[in-house]
């Protein structure tokens, strides 16, 4: 609306203005009652007809059902019948003509066999053996699911007429597949889907019928039928979304028409899709009649309301008018006059109060807007930065109280002067560029070296235009912050990252941060060392780019790695850019707070003599592993985690495993037994510096030996122990001969009882048992009576010969847990354990001297030999070994006194 007019609608009565509004209103909401209402109608209408056309569609769509399952069962019945007669393949076709009845039903019939060839046509007899139908789908599925199948719809060979066709297995009484039984029906036929074609919904609606793979069975235009409605749709075609959808309703809109109303259902006996389409002009035209005779009686009743209208805002604004003039006639103390006055109750009385309200208020408020701006100016003047703001003229019409350190200004004096008046020549020759900058409209940020009250100072200016409502630059807001201390920080950044440089430039590697996109943003000068590379070069370029396609494939597995956040080592040789080194390559991934990785930081070492001397050592391992595999002994080596990482080869033979599967595996998984257990203790001892032997049993090959093992520590280049060697000797050999030597230091070679040493141990043992378990045992010491006698007259060996039999029948009197041993000479003593009562040695003892009286055999010549004995039983309190046998002697002494051959005991106090 142009600004004359607008004064022009101003100048108009209020009346005016509130008539034409509820005019207005009312126009407004009567028509949006109307298209509210309208909308409804239709709504309810549409639901309506769509009901009722659903309604048709379903009962029309159950008609359909109804003839195809009347067709599917009187052939069905008729493929029973045929089944259950023993009919031969000559009767078939007088049995068809028998049904000329079906004739309603389908167009022909035929029977055919299981290979497709024709056996009987009702109405063609003479084409049987000049048909085969092997090859039609259909038939496929009737002999496949083995039940009644419906065709496609498709176009008749014969007539041209379009059709379906129906096929029905024939059973024999024991259920096997015999025949097929085949039925056409003519789509066109009258008794089926002809009559539809014709039939009308209203004067312009029609009906359809197709398939789910969207071709024609039945339509209005005949020229339709078989053809597919995504090549040739209907006009009010059902969409492709609905094919799988068992019924709906929609509107349709082809572009060139009217608006129609869609209805489709699924029909149950073949699973077509029958359609109905009624025209919206056609079924909405009682709506157009009810929408003009609504507009005819809204404009009478809006002639009618606009003249009670204006009488009624004449009436009701009367007192507005008089509120008017008061308050042009009002004196300067007007809002203190109205301070206790008194409004009518109505809204023109509401009106005034709030005039008066919001005349107050607004005094309030301009007295709160200059207390705000007085808490602004203290918040400003106690910032550590300069805020200003200069005008158009580049005048100061804002500042805060820094300007007294920046220029040695008031704010006062600041107020209303220059940039220039300010400033010094030079300082103002070199502000007048970002001024000019941001006066046309540009935000401006620079930094500036100042020299105040003796020191360099770093200012960060900001100006930032302020434009007005016509896009104008009004002024400029003016920020100054001093920035001296982050300068000074910034420079010590400077002088750290070129110590930094200093320091990668003359490590002895390749020094190099990679970021996530593959390109070098960081390297040191031993880049250059590479042929043709420069490192200044490098920056922004790709490793692809750097090193080529074949030496990035091999880097591109480690790289996504460390760009994954792994920390990626490993050696390779170098065969690009001419440097053919063995290099080693540590990625390091460069991750943020957050956890991205950012990057990562590359170091290659360049190692071709660490590799050299490799190799070196490599064939002088070669040399150690055909030595040590060649020794006689177990030899290995095994590193901190207790994992074999060198085994000769007589360790196959050990744990029946090739070396590569020993290799590597941990020492406890392998070992068993009392091995497993020692090797543990022997090895922490190792792992702690100390060399340590111990000796074990080991089944090697099925045969169990006796091995010394010696664990050394292996220490690295620091004296930290990283290993244990381990060398173990086979000592079976050994440990046969050591054990001959113990049975000799512990049995009597002579009668085959054990000496002195052992029963001296054993006796103490047995006291031990005897204190612990609180039961009687007894020591017996005895000799061979005038033995020296047998000496000087039969001789030595002859002495000999009796001590042996005299140690042999002791051993039959005593039990297998007793002890009877040779002490020397023809002195023996005898250890009996567990009494329970005295008369026990008593038994013994005598059973003892009367084995002796048995005549012994010398060299085939008898001898009569008998012996004294000394008993000593413990008491309850005392079973002191070496006790005992003081006591059983003094007993023997008893028995010789007593004439030999007999048995003395005494008892422990």
């Amino acid at each position: 609306m142009s600004p004359y007019r607008l004064f022009r609608f101003r100048n108009i009565t209020l009346k005016t203005r509130l008539t034409v509004a509820v005019a207005i209103f009312f126009v407004l909401s009567l028509s949006l009652l109307y298209a509210l209402a309208s909308s409804v109608f239709e709504s309810a209408l549409e639901k309506l007809i769509v009901a009722r056309q659903s309604s048709l569609i379903a009962n029309v769509g159950n008609e359909i059902d109804q003839k195809v399952e009347l067709r599917k069962n009187a052939l069905i019945r008729l493929a029973s019948d045929l089944g259950s007669d023993d009919i031969s393949e000559q009767k078939i076709q007088g049995f068809l003509e028998r049904y000329h009845s079906l004739d309603g039903l389908f167009d022909n019939l035929a029977v055919f066999d299981l290979q497709g060839d024709i056996l009987a046509n009702m109405d063609n007899p003479d084409t049987k053996g000049q048909l085969n139908i092997s090859s039609r789908d259909y038939f496929h599925r009737a002999i496949k699911q083995k039940k009644i199948t419906i065709s496609k719809p498709l176009k008749s060979g014969l007539s041209g007429r379009p059709l379906v066709v129906v096929c029905v297995p024939v059973f024999d009484p024991s259920g096997k597949m015999l025949l097929v039984l085949v039925g056409t029906i003519e789509l066109t036929q009258d008794s089926f889907l002809a009559d539809l074609a014709t039939a009308k919904i209203g004067e312009q609606g029609y009906f359809y019928v197709q398939t789910t793979e969207g071709v024609f069975v039945t339509h209005p235009d005949h020229r339709q039928i078989l053809k597919n409605s995504r090549e040739s749709p209907d006009k009010n075609q059902i969409p492709e979304s609905a094919f799988n959808a068992l019924e709906g309703s929609l509107t349709t809109n082809d572009n060139t028409k009217d608006e129609a109303i869609l209805s489709y259902r699924r029909l149950k006996s073949v699973g077509w899709l029958i359609a109905g389409v009624f025209p919206t002009n056609e079924a909405f035209s009682i709506v157009a009649k009810v929408r003009r005779e609504a507009v005819l009686l809204s404009l009478a009743l809006l002639l009618t309301l606009l003249l009670l209208v204006w009488w009624f805002m004449y009436w009701q604004l009367a007192p507005l008018q008089k509120l008017r003039d008061k308050v042009n006639n009002g004196d300067t103390n007007f809002l203190l006059a109205q301070a206790n006055k008194e409004y009518p109750r109505d809204e023109i009385g509401d009106l005034a109060k709030a005039f008066d309200d919001a005349m107050i208020k607004r005094r309030d408020a301009e007295a709160a807007l200059s207390a705000s701006e007085k808490k602004l100016r203290l918040i400003a003047d106690n910032m550590s930065a300069f805020i200003a703001y200069v005008d158009y003229r580049e005048q100061y019409t804002f500042v805060n109280k820094r300007i007294e350190h920046l220029f040695g200004l008031t704010a006062q004096q600041a107020i209303g002067k220059t940039i220039k008046q300010i400033s010094t020549p030079e300082f103002y020759r070199h502000t007048k560029p970002y001024v000019t900058q941001v006066l046309n409209g540009e935000w401006t940020c620079f930094e500036r070296r100042v020299e105040r009250y003796g020191y360099w100072e770093w200012d960060r200016v900001t100006y930032v235009p302020d434009f007005n409502k016509s896009g104008q630059v009004d002024g400029f807001f003016v920020l100054v912050e001093d920035v001296t201390e982050f300068k000074r920080v910034q420079d010590d950044l400077t002088r750290s990252e070129k110590r930094v440089r200093t320091i990668t430039d003359n490590v002895p590697a390749m020094i190099a941060y990679v970021d996530a996109s593959e390109r070098y943003q960081f390297c040191n000068r031993n880049y250059g060392q590479i042929p043709g590379l420069e490192p200044v070069h490098l920056i922004g370029k790709t490793v692809r780019e750097v090193f080529g396609e074949q030496s990035y494939l091999e880097l591109k597995d480690k790289m996504q790695r460390a760009l994954h956040g792994e920390k990626v080592s490993f050696e390779r040789y170098a065969p690009e850019r001419n440097i053919k080194r063995f290099l080693q390559y540590e990625y390091v991934p460069d991750t943020n707070a957050e956890g991205a990785t950012l990057g990562y930081y590359s170091m290659v070492i360049d190692i071709t003599a660490r590799k050299e001397a490799e190799l070196k050592l490599a064939a002088s391992e070669g040399l150690l592993r055909t030595i040590a595999d060649n020794i006689p002994a177990f030899v290995s080596l095994i590193d901190s985690e207790n994992r074999y990482q060198f085994v000769n080869r007589p360790y196959e033979a050990w744990f029946n495993l090739p070396l590569s599967e020993i290799r590597c595996q941990p020492v406890l998984a392998l070992l068993s037994g009392a091995m497993q257990q020692e090797h543990h203790e022997h090895y922490k001892l190792a792992m702690a510096g100390e060399k340590t032997e111990f000796e074990t049993e080991i089944s090697v090959a099925g045969k169990t030996g006796h091995y010394h093992a010696t664990y050394v520590p292996q220490y690295d280049g620091n004296g930290k122990v990283v290993g244990v060697n381990s060398l173990i000797n086979d000592i079976s050999d050994a440990k046969a001969v050591e054990r001959q030597l113990l049975a000799l230091a512990r049995f009597d070679t002579l009668t085959g009882l054990p000496n002195r040493n052992q029963i001296n141990e054993r006796m103490e043992q047995a006291s031990a048992r005897s204190q612990r378990t609180g039961r009687l045992m007894a020591m017996m010491f005895l000799d061979v009576d005038k033995f020296k006698s047998i000496n000087d007259t039969l001789g030595h060996h002859a002495g000999d010969l009796v001590l042996q039999e005299f140690a042999s029948r002791l051993k039959h009197c005593i039990r297998q847990t007793d002890l009877a041993g040779r002490l020397a000479g023809d002195e023996f003593v005898i250890v009996l354990e567990g009494l329970n009562m005295h008369s026990e040695a008593d038994m013994v003892a005598s059973k003892i001297v009367q084995a002796m009286t048995t005549p012994f055999d010398i060299e085939g010549k008898p001898l009569m030999v008998t012996t004294s004995i000394g008993v000593a039983i413990s008491s309850e309190h005392n079973s002191n070994a070496g006790e005992m046998l003081k006591k059983a002697d003094e007993a023997l002494y008893l028995a010789k006194k007593a004439g030999r051959n007999n048995f003395k005991v005494l008892q422990l106090e």
